[in-house]
């Protein structure tokens, strides 16, 4: 089966988080009763994660190492309107899976797959189990997803990060 791919330009995420949002984010891929990311012009399809935390979309994941992703939070204005904020670099790991990591299932709750990623300063990052793929004991083997998956979501503790 071939499947075409839109938008071809620079296959690369957008990444748009309420904001001051800090904690993790699953984005499950591959469930047919989703909708389809948004494409940019540029080839870029956009993320536009909502406060739950989780965003499921028909679309597979797009893997290219020379993607450059970019990664916003969005305000809301006094008259309604939102505008985009870049995201402190720091909050975002480098790399193409930034610091996060996929599973071939949803946790038994839909069909599809899940990329797991944190965000957030490097402080709290440090305290959160898989916040960082790269530090877990085993990283560049083969590794068996935690029994519990993270809760996707802002963390309580952090109501709101003021970048």
């Amino acid at each position: 089966m071939i499947v075409p791919i839109h938008g071809r330009g620079k296959p690369h995420y957008t990444f748009i988080l309420p904001g001051g949002y800090v904690g993790w984010v699953q984005v499950v891929f591959n469930d047919p009763q989703a909708l389809p990311l948004p494409i940019r012009k540029d080839g870029g399809r956009v993320i536009e994660v909502p406060e739950s935390g989780i965003l499921r979309t028909s679309d597979i994941r797009v893997h290219d190492d020379k993607g450059h992703d970019e990664f916003y939070y969005r305000s809301t204005l006094l008259n309604g309107a939102s505008e985009l904020h870049p995201m402190p670099p720091e909050f975002a790991l480098p790399g193409e899976g930034h610091g996060g990591w996929g599973v071939m299932d949803t946790g038994g709750k839909v069909r599809g797959y899940s990329w797991f990623v944190f965000f957030g300063p490097p402080k709290i990052r440090a305290g959160i189990p898989w916040a960082d793929i790269t530090k877990v004991p085993g990283y560049g083997k083969k590794l068996t997803a935690p029994d519990v998956y993270p809760t996707p979501g802002r963390l309580p503790s952090t109501t709101s990060v003021n970048p």
